[in-house]
């Protein structure tokens, strides 16, 4: 933000008045003071996103300002129905009648979550929940935004984005904290950084920066033990798949899902995935190219997330179903998708004329490595709140692994229908 300097130094002085009319003194010019000398000018601000990371996290489409436009979306007006058979028992989660709960994270044991709201202030703070209850605790609890929380591996801490030192900075702190301990920054530019995500050893953190060079989100990993930082490539909302494996090379294969918009048309976002591999002094490097899972020229792809087995990934649509269509719904998400990582098996998950964004897959209490129930946040009440189901994807209870030549340029189809 720039700040002006408002250089107010008025000094009025009538000459020589002895002997003259006084209406004749208000003839004569005045005399002007030397102007006083202007402070250095401080150097510019960083140009910011103008989509502010809240309202990001449900955009279809990257920011273009002749796209972007208000919609029609008017709760009140239309039926709430949950007709998606693609579901087992849906529950509310959370129960805020002021202010929202959204940007939910469920640990690794599938007993406990983590979100931001903004039930007690303007401004999100972090609260943890069990799953199986509703009383909150105050996890962070700052005049500035905290918000994306997400838990370590075995579940002993927490990292989370926060713009209480200037700018969104990526901050970790024990999970057990209370809100006057004071946690560890792990990125210090100038720059937005938002959204960071655990690889399944907790080695790595991976996050989106901003460029205020050329206005494009990268993801960004971190390497927790060398504190190395690497850029990895353009794109949003980074996940890492929670299931490592060794590559060719015997060296540990990590991969990130994110969302990434086209550079043609509308510039939709839709899911990619990359393989990543760590050098000795932890720099990361590529282990592959880029793969697209899910696209389309007509919607948008959103907010993904792995399932806790590593085969498929949820995701929020834009603009997908009809409701949305009509409405030209292009700022607010739609509804929840599943898909295998080979980009088969896409299948609704939600069918809501409120939108439903934000999943994060928790893995099932009995068996932590099974999937679980898909928590999400929802305007389905009138109010945003985190809710849960147990998702049914045909192919998740027993998947065949498909053919290597059909498997290598698999995509989600448009057409793809909810699961019976």
């Amino acid at each position: 933000m720039k700040r002006w300097t408002g250089l107010a130094a008025a000094a009025l002085a009538c000459a020589g008045l002895s002997g003259c009319m006084l209406a004749d003194a208000f003839t004569k010019p005045f005399d002007r003071p030397e102007p006083a000398a202007e402070e250095p000018a401080e150097a510019p601000a960083p140009r910011r996103d103008p989509v502010d990371p809240e309202e990001k996290r449900q955009m279809g489409f990257h920011y273009d300002p002749q796209l972007f436009q208000e919609g029609a979306y008017r709760p009140d007006e239309l039926e709430n129905m949950i007709t998606s058979t693609g579901f087992d028992g849906i529950s509310q989660q959370t129960f805020a009648e002021g202010g929202g709960d959204y940007d939910v994270d469920v640990d690794r044991t599938g007993k406990r979550m983590a979100f931001a709201t903004t039930r007690y202030s303007r401004n999100p703070d972090i609260v943890t929940q069990s799953v199986a209850g509703k009383t909150v605790t105050l996890y962070t609890s700052d005049p500035a935004s905290d918000m994306m929380p997400k838990f370590s591996p075995d579940g002993d801490q927490i990292a989370w984005c926060s713009n209480r030192y200037g700018n969104w900075d990526i901050l970790v702190a024990a999970a057990d904290r209370t809100p006057r301990t004071r946690p560890r920054q792990l990125t210090r530019s100038a720059e937005d950084e938002i959204h960071p995500s655990w690889s399944p050893d907790g080695r790595l953190l991976a996050f989106s920066r901003y460029s205020s060079m050329d206005g494009i989100w990268r993801i960004w990993v971190l390497d927790m033990q060398t504190r190395f930082m690497s850029a990895v490539t353009e794109g949003l909302f980074p996940e890492f798949r929670p299931v490592a494996e060794a590559g060719p090379d015997g060296r540990m294969l990590y991969t990130l899902v994110y969302q990434k918009h086209r550079e043609r048309r509308v510039p939709w976002y839709g899911i990619w995935t990359i393989p990543l591999v760590v050098d000795d002094n932890g720099a990361v490097e590529l282990a592959g190219a880029p793969r697209d899972v899910v696209f389309s020229d007509q919607w948008a792809a959103i907010n993904p997330c792995w399932s806790p087995d590593g085969h498929y990934i949820a995701f929020a649509s834009v603009r997908k179903s009809p409701g949305a269509q009509w409405e030209a719904r292009i700022y607010k998400a739609d509804d929840i998708w599943v898909v295998h990582e080979q980009g088969e098996d896409l299948t609704q998950i939600t069918s809501h004329s409120a939108p439903d964004w934000g999943p994060a897959w928790g893995p099932d209490p009995a068996n932590g490595s099974r999937p679980g129930r898909l928590f999400f946040h929802s305007l389905r009440n009138g109010h945003e709140n985190v809710w849960s189901l147990q998702p049914v994807v045909a192919g998740m209870v027993a998947h065949a692994s498909p053919m290597p030549e059909e498997a290598e340029g698999a995509t989600a189809p448009d057409e793809a229908m909810p699961a019976e």
